[in-house]
C-alpha cells in the first residue's frame, strides 16, 4: 500500500471510527429520515443527492491527494460493468420493496 499501510486491530479500529463518523454526518443531515428518503425518490428534495455528491467528491479529492503526496499506492482493478449495473439494480430494487 504504501507509508500509511495500517494492519490488524488498528485497521478494523479505523475502520469502525470511520463508520461511526459516517452515520453521524448521516444522522446530523437527517438523510436516514423515512421522508428524506421518499422525497429523494421522488425529485423533491435534493438533501439525499447532495450528501451523496459531497461524499463521493470528497473521497475522490482525498483519494487523490494521499497519491500525489505518496502516502498511498493505487492499485486501479479493471471495471466490471454489467457487475456493477446489476449490483446497482438490485439495491435500488431492494430499497424500494422495502419502502423506502
Amino acid at each position: 500500500m504504501g507509508p500509511l499501510e495500517i494492519t490488524g486491530p488498528a485497521r478494523l479500529a479505523l475502520g469502525l471510527a470511520t463508520g461511526i463518523l459516517f452515520g453521524f454526518i448521516l444522522q446530523k443531515a437527517q438523510v436516514t429520515q423515512y421522508q428524506k428518503i421518499v422525497s429523494f425518490f421522488r425529485w423533491s428534495d435534493l438533501t439525499v443527492q447532495k450528501v451523496m455528491f459531497a461524499a463521493i467528491l470528497v473521497g475522490m479529492v482525498g483519494v487523490y491527494a494521499l497519491h500525489d503526496l505518496g502516502l498511498v499506492n493505487l492499485h486501479i482493478k479493471p471495471t466490471l460493468l454489467g457487475a456493477n449495473i446489476l449490483g446497482g439494480l438490485i439495491f435500488g430494487i431492494g430499497m424500494l420493496l422495502l419502502g423506502f
